[in-house]
């Protein structure tokens, strides 16, 4: 199996920081812990209805830093 690669039925874990090309110092930061339970039809998005588990992401308009605490 590739890496990267999200299969049906199987649990992933998704982390990353990257740059928005359409924005000059923007930042996508996602997350994520999801299983897809259905493929969505062709050329529609992923849905709530298509998985289990959640995901996060957020837009940071400049770089400022970011810590993690425990």
């Amino acid at each position: 199996m590739k890496k990267g690669v999200i299969v049906l039925g199987k649990w992933h874990f998704k982390l990353g920081f990257i740059p928005i090309f359409w924005k000059q110092n923007g930042y996508l930061l996602h997350f994520g812990i999801f299983k897809i339970t259905k493929l969505p039809q062709e050329g529609c998005g992923i849905t709530k209805d298509n998985y289990k588990g959640f995901w996060v992401r957020k837009e940071i308009n400049e770089w400022r830093g970011f810590e993690i605490n425990f």
